[in-house]
């Protein structure tokens, strides 16, 4: 019996080193298993190139401040008869805004015209006389003077009798009033202010390197934290000859229409300065580009294949960024897969894959 599972197991051991000879070894070297399919593919996504318009900006911050803004007070002593305003409320140049009782005005006026006429009557006579002979020259020069005294005095009365009358000088929107009819106003009280705000004015630096690229009827944009979802257009109005020697920065005025009074004086305005623009601009997505040691590259997808080819960044916008070196219109570059990409590599397209799926 042990002579018989012996003789098994010698020639179980005799098969397996003939199955293993015939199957991995040929002529005495091991046998290769299939040849190699090819070089292997890289699927990727790819975008084309995107040609546009870029503008290079420049932010400031400023305040917005009325185109003309004073103080209504009166220039002579009176009681408030009459208000032509209601608070808040857009006036005209010439619109009456107070009236002050002119009673005593009117009075003071009538005497003085009187005074004239008298002084007039006086003088005419004392003339005729001194033509004949009968009168004295000093009498005269006596007249003369009462004459030209009294003509002043009736300028004065009607000077003070037209300021009675307090008008608006120019367009613009009344404050509150402090004032009410039947008051009694002095020399100088305040009584309501006068603001235009149409246009508006803003007062904003930029740093003195824009100097050479900055200049009066530029275009800019204005947003408030009041209405950040409504941005506003204008144009400089002014540049100060004299940079700021602290800040090394330029002052410069805006001036932005304002029709519907949206903007307040006072408020605080973020701004955007267009200082160059760049037509036919290169864009592509940001996520196409790559770092490397030295610089940035994008993966340009050409006849199957990844070429690698370094650029040179320009402007940064939302998702995207300019190429100002490095690509032409045109080309497909790849923006997802890159990291697994090397220069030469073959890349499979996914878009053109699912398309072709479709079909």
């Amino acid at each position: 019996m042990k002579r018989f599972v012996l003789l098994l197991l010698v020639a179980g051991l005799a098969g397996g080193g003939y199955y293993g000879y015939r199957h991995y070894y040929n002529g005495g070297e091991p046998a290769r298993a299939s040849a190699p399919a090819g070089p292997r593919t890289v699927p990727v996504e790819v975008a084309a190139v995107e040609v546009m318009t870029v503008n290079e900006e420049v932010e400031a911050l400023g305040t917005l401040a009325a185109d003309e803004s004073i103080v209504i007070a009166p220039e002579i002593a009176g009681r408030v008869v009459a208000l032509g305003f209601r608070e808040g409320e857009r006036v005209k140049a010439g619109q009456e805004l107070v009236k002050l009782d002119t009673a005593i005005l009117d009075a003071e006026l009538k005497q003085a015209m009187a005074d004239l006429g008298l002084a007039r009557d006086t003088n005419d006579r004392l003339k005729g006389l001194v033509s004949r002979g009968s009168g004295t020259q000093v009498a005269l020069d006596e007249s003369a003077a009462r004459l030209a005294s009294s003509e002043a005095r009736v300028q004065l009365a009607k000077a003070k009798l037209a300021q009675s009358t307090l008008v608006a000088p120019f367009n613009g929107v009344v404050g509150l009033r402090s004032v009410g009819i039947g008051d009694y106003v002095s020399v100088g009280k305040q009584l309501i202010t006068l603001t235009n705000i149409d246009p508006i004015k803003i007062d904003f630096r930029v740093p003195e390197i824009y100097l050479s690229r900055v200049k009066v009827g530029q275009p800019v944009q204005v947003r408030v934290d009041a209405a950040p979802d409504k941005p506003f257009a204008g144009k400089i109005f002014a540049i100060d000859p004299v940079v700021d020697v602290n800040g090394r920065a330029i002052r410069l005025r805006a001036t932005v229409p304002n029709p519907d009074l949206a903007l307040k004086p006072g408020l605080f305005a973020r701004l955007s300065i267009i200082v160059d623009q760049r037509e036919n601009a290169i864009v592509v997505p940001e996520m196409a580009v790559v770092p490397d040691g030295i610089g940035k590259m994008i993966y340009v997808a050409e006849n199957g294949k990844a070429r690698r080819v370094p650029v040179e960044l320009g402007k940064r916008l939302p998702g995207k960024v300019e190429v100002v070196g490095g690509l032409k219109p045109g080309m497909q570059i790849v923006t997802a897969g890159q990291m697994r990409l090397r220069d030469g590599a073959a890349i499979a397209i996914k878009d053109a894959i699912v398309r072709t799926s479709q079909l």
